[in-house]
């Protein structure tokens, strides 16, 4: 099929036809996730490759040895074999029929969590061990093994599992009244003055605001507890590290006290445990469902609505929508659902956690969202102040990288601003963007009216969905193996309320904070799924037909080998460890 722009097409009946088919199985539905614009059911199309299925298959049947291992550890301490032999057998065979048969290849990570939740032992885990005896197969995350330090936790903020929230402060938040006097007595402070670190650029926070409306979930081992913690970290004196100097665990000073690392050990072990729930539930329902699962699919369905797939711009973002709108698919009927993996998980009610996700991505605009401008609007952007910083910088090199991609492509096409102007289809596809009824994006265009006036921003707003359907979502997708799915660093769920001031704690009430031991189970297996299954790679276009966009796609693989030789280089010199902007590492689409 020929890439060609409307006005370029001698055969406009054959084009017509084609988009008023699609407009009749592409539909918006603004009430699945009110407020947002998904698609009205599942077409065919959407369905999954065989390929996805046989990675699914994969990770799925490391889980079910994991599992089976795991409960043989359990045996005798329970009193009986939980899963007799033959019965998990039978357990894998219905699994994988319920892929290959019934097109359900969520059955491991729903039904096998079903058998998990029924057969792994309830009740708290009553020390590390038996959290780290979970891990039988399937090895307990590197990271992990320093989970405690300080050190990690402010690694974690720069380069960890969410890494998007830290921003640079020039005052102290008023409801956080953290003063010289506790600073003079933290290790290396003692010479310093807040208002000095301010006015130096060695001063962040993260601030889990949004997440004070969170309601207590109770699903569904009982009472969990919400925080909507603050910390403060500095950078010490030559900038090289940055450490976590105060948390505050819920924005009401007068109903959470401030904690330092001056504390009683385990009061402020607790605060830090708060903080790392806090950020994963930020991570599970802002950074990775709201800002790319929930912006990309009402995308993905105006390109179909609007754009021929004669059009080079379906043909440049057609591979980045592989497997979006089934996998959203599956979250809104599985994992989001009342009864699912993230009402389990999470410390909130999947009304509220919804609720968040939906305040967070209405609040942020379309051109607001560019990388770049991400990081200027949260005062980390500039590198002399804060150095070690691998999420943007290696961020910022890949989107650089699209970018470069995009422009060149898009000018074998568009010659001129006022082709941009006279592209129907395109015209079509921007109105259905901002329109409410549509995808409902707001500031967008060259000046955020909602226009596209020029190549220069066309090519930074296809730049962005890009990037997000790859990068972004890739950054944030495949932490949940590797950095997350080992429930005593990263507690989705919180069992017990925040620790009080002067009072000793003791590792068994650091260790009550903690989910029980299935909800663990859980999380290993729900973050070792979504994190396990790599398909497609950053740079295939397989759709292709066009010589010139052929050459160019090659160009562009040999630039990302490049920029992955310089992430690789970066890692060698002692700077806080990253992988995930590694383009080997990244997939074309957000498809689990």
């Amino acid at each position: 099929m020929s890439t060609l722009l409307p006005n370029e097409d001698k055969h406009q009946k054959c084009r017509q036809k084609e988009l008023s088919k699609k407009r009749g199985i592409y539909i918006y539905n603004h009430n699945l996730i009110p407020g947002v614009g998904m698609n009205d059911g599942l077409p065919f199309k959407e369905f999954p490759r065989l390929f996805w299925v046989i990675k699914l298959i994969g990770v799925g049947s490391a889980l079910m040895e994991n599992l089976l291992a795991a409960s043989e550890n359990y045996a005798y301490k329970i009193g009986k074999f939980i899963l007799p032999h033959i019965f998990k057998v039978k357990m894998v065979i219905r699994l994988l029929l319920n892929i290959l048969i019934n097109k359900d290849p969520n059955a491991f990570f729903t039904r096998g969590g079903e058998y998990i939740l029924q057969y792994l032992r309830k009740g708290e885990g009553l020390n590390l061990t038996e959290y780290n005896s979970l891990f039988a197969t399937i090895k307990i995350p590197e990271k992990s093994a320093d989970f405690l330090s300080d050190k990690n936790f402010a690694d974690m903020r720069l380069a960890g599992w969410n890494p998007a929230v830290i921003e640079g402060i020039k005052k102290i938040p008023k409801n956080f009244p953290f003063t010289n006097k506790l600073l003079k007595e933290i290790d290396g402070f003692q010479d310093e003055t807040i208002d000095k670190l301010l006015k130096t650029g060695r001063a962040y926070l993260v601030n889990y605001e949004i997440l004070s409306i969170l309601k207590d979930g109770n699903q569904p081992m009982g009472k969990k507890f919400t925080f909507a913690p603050m910390a403060l970290l500095f950078l010490n004196k030559d900038r090289s590290e940055l450490l976590p100097v105060a948390i505050q665990c819920g924005q009401d000073p007068k109903k959470f006290p401030i904690f330092t690392p001056k504390d009683d050990f385990w009061a402020w072990n607790i605060a830090k445990l708060i903080v790392n729930s806090a950020d994963g539930n930020y991570h599970e329902v802002i950074t990775h469902l709201g800002k790319t699962h929930l912006v990309i699919e009402p995308i993905v369905v105006a390109t179909h609505r609007q754009l021929s797939e004669r059009h080079p711009l379906f043909k440049l973002l057609y591979p980045h929508f592989n497997g979006t709108i089934y996998i959203n698919y599956l979250a809104k009927e599985k994992l989001i659902a009342p009864g699912g993996g993230v009402d389990y998980l999470l410390s909130g009610t999947i009304e509220s956690d919804v609720a968040v996700a939906l305040k967070a991505v209405g609040s942020s605009g379309f051109n607001d969202s560019f990388f770049p401008e991400f990081f200027k609007n949260k005062n980390t952007i500039n590198n002399e102040l804060l150095p070690d910083y691998p999420y943007r910088d290696d961020g910022l090199l890949i989107w650089e990288e699209i970018k470069k991609w995009v422009d060149s492509y898009l000018r074998l096409y568009y010659k001129s601003d006022e082709d941009i102007k006279n592209d129907v289809e395109l015209n079509l596809w921007v109105s259905e963007l901002t329109s409410p009824v549509g995808a409902g994006i707001k500031n967008f265009g060259d000046n955020g009216d909602g226009k596209i006036e020029t190549l220069e921003y066309l090519t930074l707003a296809i730049t962005y969905i890009i990037f997000t359907a790859s990068a972004a979502h890739s950054s944030v997708n495949f932490p949940q193996k590797d950095l997350m799915m080992y429930t005593p660093g990263v507690p989705l769920g919180v069992y017990h309320n925040g620790p009080e001031k002067n009072r000793k704690y003791s590792e068994e009430d650091w260790m009550k904070m903690l989910p029980p031991l299935n909800m663990a189970s859980l999380q290993l297996n729900l973050g070792y799924t979504l994190g396990g299954v790599y398909y497609t790679k950053l740079g295939n276009y397989s759709n292709f037909n066009d010589h010139r966009a052929i050459k160019l796609c090659k160009e562009f693989k040999k630039s990302l080998k490049k920029a992955e030789g310089v992430l690789k280089g970066r890692n060698a010199y002692g700077r806080i460890q990253y992988e995930y902007m590694y383009p080997s590492r990244i997939t074309q689409s957000i498809n689990i």
